[in-house]
């Protein structure tokens, strides 16, 4: 492990050293992108002006958003407990938690991923947003690479796991609506 860690220090150092946040039109749309409030701003948009499967896209994403937070920030940095790039969050009050998962990247996709499995055309524009936002990570020297891949994978896994027990496009309305639908009509002779 021990290895791995000098190996990405070197690849951090790599970095320009004036890659702070914001630096770049990229920059400036990842360190936005990456928090919580525009998550919020887009399941309301898709609740708002998305029609049926817009709700359920935003909620299929809000609580994929929401088990990844638990699982990532409640389970395994506790567990984890590895230390930041050097120079995070300089001249700032935090970060205080452990950098291995990054949560914001964990969060991200899974919101991402989660509701385009309702209206797979979000994928063309939350998926580039997503990827700034993780770009703007490691650029700023927030996390390691291995970090933002780690939240990436953990984002997978909650969503792969939520798309097996409740199905994109399964509502108990949706399926009310269905059932009265095969239910042959009182002069029908099936």
């Amino acid at each position: 492990m021990r290895r791995w860690q000098l190996a990405e220090d070197a690849l951090v150092s790599l970095l320009p050293k004036g890659a702070h946040r914001g630096s770049t039109w990229f920059g400036r749309t990842g360190d936005i992108v990456q928090q919580p409030p525009i998550w919020t701003a887009v399941a309301a948009l898709l609740v708002l002006g998305g029609g049926e499967r817009g709700r359920r896209a935003a909620l299929r994403g809000s609580v994929c958003y929401g088990l990844t937070a638990i699982v990532g920030n409640l389970v395994l940095k506790p567990l984890v407990g590895r230390s930041r790039p050097r120079g995070a969050g300089e001249g700032q009050s935090g970060p205080v938690t452990s950098s291995f998962p990054s949560g914001h990247a964990a969060t991200d996709l899974a919101f991402t991923l989660a509701a385009s499995q309702e209206i797979p055309l979000l994928f063309v524009v939350l998926g580039p947003a997503t990827t700034a936002a993780h770009w703007s990570l490691v650029r700023s020297r927030g996390h390691y690479p291995s970090d933002v891949f780690a939240g990436g994978l953990l984002a997978v896994a909650v969503v792969l796991v939520a798309w097996r027990i409740w199905p994109p496009g399964a509502t108990a309305d949706h399926e009310d609506h269905q059932e009265k639908a095969d239910e042959p009509s009182p002069g029908d002779n099936r």
